[in-house]
């Protein structure tokens, strides 16, 4: 199944990375919250009434109902035990009647990036959207130091990564710079009621 995912989503982004337009009409993608970030003192969410996200100090997160039952759990890529703290965010896209909730893991003192997920509620059954295949589809790499982060920028909504690196003549770690090395907008496609990805230029 996995294997199958990572060959979809390889296509798909090879579809949108070479240009080729797209098939159907897209809508943007809104926050609708600043992120939470769950560790240490703080380590569960509310997303609805019934499911709340709970940061299991493991190196996994999960969504869990108000009895405690496991809706959905996500483990970090880096196979980190601990130490690992996770952004949550949740995002809409303006008439779809999904909710929609960005988290990213990170883990040590500079926040490295390792593990992306785009989940989705609707009628009480959730799903995952994207996953750091999809990313890696449009050109992310994940196994190496990234700072990942998502903002708006001229109405888009943007992935974007960094790699920290030391300017001519420093020293110190205090004076590492960060450079983008990679970004990517996200659209909902109103056809298929799914996210597309597009790697854009740098610079």
């Amino acid at each position: 199944m996995k294997i199958k995912m990572m060959a979809a989503a390889l296509m798909t982004g090879l579809l949108l990375a070479t240009g080729m337009p797209s098939a159907s009409a897209d809508s943007s993608v809104e926050p609708v919250s600043e992120k939470t970030f769950l560790y240490m003192d703080k380590n569960e969410v509310q997303l609805t009434e019934a499911v709340k996200a709970v940061n299991m100090k493991d190196g996994t997160i999960f969504l869990l109902d108000n009895d405690g039952n496991r809706k959905m759990g996500m483990k970090n890529i880096e196979d980190a035990k601990g130490g690992v703290g996770f952004y949550v965010r949740e995002l809409c896209v303006p008439g779809e009647s999904k909710r929609f909730w960005e988290i990213f893991a990170t883990v040590g003192a500079h926040d490295q990036n390792c593990g992306y997920w785009l989940i989705s509620e609707e009628n009480g059954k959730w799903n995952f959207e994207l996953m750091v295949e999809d990313l890696i589809a449009v050109g992310y790499k994940p196994m190496e130091w990234h700072l990942l982060s998502s903002k708006i920028e001229n109405g888009q909504y943007i992935l974007e990564s960094a790699i920290e690196y030391m300017p001519e003549g420093a020293q110190f770690g205090y004076e590492m710079k960060l450079l983008t090395d990679w970004n990517a907008e996200l659209v909902w496609s109103e056809k298929t009621r799914s996210f597309l990805l597009r790697q854009l230029p740098l610079g």
